[in-house]
């Protein structure tokens, strides 16, 4: 449990960081310990059927669709929290490398 806490923050604190990025706001740490989990959750039950129903391009374009899905995905996490706003898309691409990086990161990590 304390570990799960633990990889939350960081994340949390991973999204703050891609804040940096030109056309990406939070409006505060608590909206990104929310933002963490409203992904952690998009990646855990939507990213996998969206990957399936995805599987040919992806296969065409040697995983490369997976940058697309990730983006797609923190556009769907902005859309469910209107603190986070993406206006660049972008910066919304290069945050969305940065954190499924870190998210493997995170992941791999006991």
């Amino acid at each position: 449990m304390k570990t799960l806490i633990i990889k939350w923050v960081i994340f949390a604190l991973i999204i703050m960081g891609t804040c940096y990025l030109p056309g990406i706001e939070v409006e505060s740490f608590w909206y990104a310990m929310l933002i963490a989990a409203v992904l952690t959750l998009i990646n855990i039950f939507i990213k996998p059927i969206v990957k399936l129903l995805t599987f040919p391009i992806n296969l065409l374009s040697f995983g490369l669709f997976n940058l697309v899905i990730n983006c797609a995905m923190l556009y769907l996490a902005a859309y469910f929290i209107p603190q986070f706003k993406l206006e660049n898309g972008f910066s919304a691409f290069i945050a969305s490398i940065i954190i499924a990086i870190s998210f493997c990161i995170l992941k791999g990590k006991k």
